[in-house]
């Protein structure tokens, strides 16, 4: 008697498993769909925080800003890896030539980069997150702080909407602005702050998505279908303020995937100065991109249309080496290579991977975790796969892939995650100066 009725427990157990499934695969996407048309709410962080009623008086910030760090995570899981750094910022920087390399910007964006990856960890309910964006560009004077992308996009359940949908191309992104005076005595201006989130999840398949949204020369499909959304929210949220776009400047940043949307954004902005679908002057639009992956096959990425847009890269670092600038993909705007190989030039009786790691360390309590001897091979890491693939197309075949597959076990898997962190190019950022940076068209 007993074999019947365990093959009916197990037949009842199969049915409410089934049955579980099968209203899952209806239900989440269902609330992912109506989430993202506006039919059902989406939760903002601001809700359930007071946000500041007025902007701190100053047009110079120096304050401590938190964010999730990776490497401090894998120390000390039960700490949700939250950890500070400084952080300065000027308005004034807003009204300099934004073809001119900012370094001090470019720092202030390192860390905003990670705090804007850091904000999926409040979204998703992680023990100890706190709305890192918010807090961080509040102490700047920032207001409006909107994030209620990640609340789309952070939880498991977002990213089983997400597949069961295929929407694959997409990204969370912040925005923040602020009205400031005209340092030269003018009419105010607004500062509007766009910051877009790294490779989170479902987005994956979206980054393997190479083929370009043109036949030849155009850009990276998976990026130019994200840098879409972007750009649709960037412009909504400047008609929703009101903003003068004559008297409006944007700052762009984005570590990783978000480099590479960041990328893709300005250079779109850029593109539409001076035509009827202008969002603003490419005089007002500033990007800092870091860790970027290549973005586009265009020949006219080059350009000095593009040189308003700095793309920070570590040479020990994979991901910007791909895909490859053998296939024809590479980055708009400027290359800005820290100085991070072998042998880089000591500064004030240190070498520049010495500075890094001390601020490394101090930013997140742990050592960093890379291998000195490890980090020539790894900027080799694109001419080895070239040998082996010589064209995207090749990648497909065995060949390709067992070459491909041979270029990724030769390589030190540790010291390549490790030049990859955010906390290493903020740490980067820190311990160099802008003439230590080698600069390239990409």
């Amino acid at each position: 008697m007993r074999a019947p009725r365990i093959r009916h427990a197990f037949r009842t157990v199969a049915t409410v498993c089934a049955s579980f499934l099968l209203v899952s695969a209806f239900v989440i996407p269902l609330r992912y769909l109506g989430m993202t048309t506006g039919l059902l709410p989406v939760a903002r962080a601001e809700t359930a925080l007071q946000a500041p009623s007025l902007a701190p008086a100053s047009s110079a910030f120096s304050t401590m800003v938190e964010y999730s760090s990776e490497a401090a995570a894998a120390s000390a899981p039960a700490s949700a890896g939250r950890t500070s750094t400084r952080l300065d910022f000027e308005d004034a920087w807003l009204f300099r030539n934004p073809s001119s390399y900012n370094h001090g910007l470019a720092t202030a964006c390192a860390v905003l980069s990670a705090v804007c990856n850091a904000e999926s960890h409040y979204y998703s309910g992680v023990e100890g997150a706190v709305p890192y964006a918010e807090h961080a560009l509040w102490s700047l004077g920032f207001t409006d702080v909107r994030t209620e992308s990640y609340a789309l996009r952070s939880s498991i359940l977002d990213e089983l909407g997400a597949l069961l949908t295929g929407a694959h191309d997409i990204a969370a992104y912040t925005l923040a602005s602020k009205t400031v005076p005209h340092p030269d005595g003018g009419e105010p201006s607004t500062i509007v702050f766009v910051g877009i989130r790294g490779s989170y999840g479902i987005e994956w398949i979206s980054n393997l998505n190479f083929a370009c949204n043109r036949s030849e020369g155009g850009d990276h499909g998976g990026f130019a279908a994200t840098e879409a959304e972007v750009e649709r929210a960037l412009a909504r949220y400047l008609r929703d303020r009101g903003a003068n776009p004559e008297r409006t400047r944007i700052l762009i940043t984005g570590h990783s995937r978000g480099g590479a949307v960041a990328n893709l954004l300005a250079a779109r902005l850029d593109g539409l100065s001076g035509t009827p679908g202008q969002i603003v002057p490419a005089e007002n639009v500033y990007a800092y991109t870091f860790a970027a992956p290549a973005s586009t096959r265009s020949e006219e990425r080059g350009s000095s249309l593009y040189d308003n847009v700095f793309n920070i890269v570590n040479t020990s670092d994979i991901v910007p080496q791909l895909p490859l600038a053998a296939w024809g993909y590479g980055r708009y705007g400027m290359t800005a290579a820290l100085p991070s190989a072998p042998g880089a030039p000591d500064v004030d009786g240190k070498g520049a991977l010495e500075r890094m790691e001390e601020a490394f360390e101090r930013n997140t309590g742990v050592a960093w975790a890379g291998n000195r001897d490890s980090l020539a091979a790894l900027g080799a890491f694109a001419d080895a796969v070239a040998q082996a693939v010589p064209t995207a197309e090749a990648l497909a075949s065995p060949a390709g892939i067992a070459g491909t597959a041979h270029a990724f076990l030769g390589t030190d898997a540790a010291t390549a995650l490790a030049s990859h962190l955010p906390d290493t190019y903020i740490a980067w950022m820190q311990a160099a100066h802008g003439e230590d940076m080698r600069f390239s068209r990409a």
